[in-house]
């Protein structure tokens, strides 16, 4: 019993690493995407992420820097429309819950 035991708790753990394996931050065209996943860090692990804004103390309010950078994303040229579709569907509360109270956003010059 313990052996199968063994085996039944490698078996999910192998899942769970392919499952992880699977999120990326640099999707490319053959990935099939199915989500969409905010995610607020430190500006050196967002380096390779290809949906990045970077985030200063400020006095800006959440919502208005939630609508701001999906606004941003939606008018990236590089999008896909899968990847407009999926940033579409993310709810402003779901991006708000994961910054920082007041925040400064640190835009291309070209689109300030």
């Amino acid at each position: 019993i313990d052996d199968e035991d063994e085996q039944e708790k490698n078996k999910a753990e192998t899942d769970d690493y392919r499952l992880l394996s699977t999120i990326t931050g640099q999707p490319v065209t053959d990935d099939p995407l199915i989500y969409v996943i905010p995610v607020c860090a430190p500006w050196s692990t967002l380096q390779s992420y290809k949906y990045k804004i970077k985030l200063s103390p400020g006095t800006g309010k959440k919502g208005k820097s939630v609508q701001t950078v999906l606004k941003y994303f939606m008018y990236d040229k590089t999008a896909t429309n899968l990847e407009k579709d999926l940033i579409k569907s993310i709810k402003d509360q779901d991006i708000s819950r994961n910054l920082p109270g007041k925040v400064k956003l640190s835009l291309p010059a070209s689109l300030k």
